[in-house]
């Protein structure tokens, strides 16, 4: 993975750890297709939950494993705006109940007695077509762009 600019002032993986949403951008016949996504940053790849009868990214990647996934931290507020886009190759993988349980508890937290039934339910009994996108970059570019907010009034 090459690291073209990180301005981020902290770890490109610290950042990734936190729990925001990805938007996997992909290539389809009829031009490219966005997603907006959670994910697990682990071992330098990006790991995406997805379902081949409900999610239509996974057959795109399957297509054209070219792809992209930016995901940004942003707080108007603070005037925090932080970038990190990643562009590499996205390949279609088998369902792992633990790194599944992993990515869903960054999210919903370590109880998965807590979580929302449709997702407790996807790991404790996946459906057939339950499967895992992983995306490994060849390029990174981690930027900090924040602002000083106009003052509350």
């Amino acid at each position: 993975m090459e690291i073209i600019e990180n301005s981020l002032g902290v770890d490109i993986g610290a950042f990734l750890a936190r729990p925001l949403f990805g938007h996997l951008a992909t290539q389809a016949p009829e031009g490219p297709r966005e997603s907006p996504v959670w994910y697990l940053w682990e071992d330098d790849a990006a790991w995406i939950l997805g379902d081949a009868a409900t999610d239509t990214f996974p057959a795109r990647i399957e297509e054209t494993p070219a792809c992209s996934l930016g995901v940004v931290d942003f707080d108007a507020e603070r005037g925090l705006v932080q970038h990190v886009g990643m562009r590499g190759q996205g390949t279609v993988e088998p369902f792992d109940r633990e790194l599944a349980e992993r990515l869903l508890a960054r999210y919903l937290g370590p109880d998965s007695t807590d979580w929302d039934p449709r997702f407790s339910g996807y790991v404790a009994d996946p459906t057939e077509t339950a499967l895992l996108v992983r995306i490994e970059p060849k390029t990174v570019v981690a930027r900090d762009q924040s602002y000083a907010p106009a003052p509350v009034r």
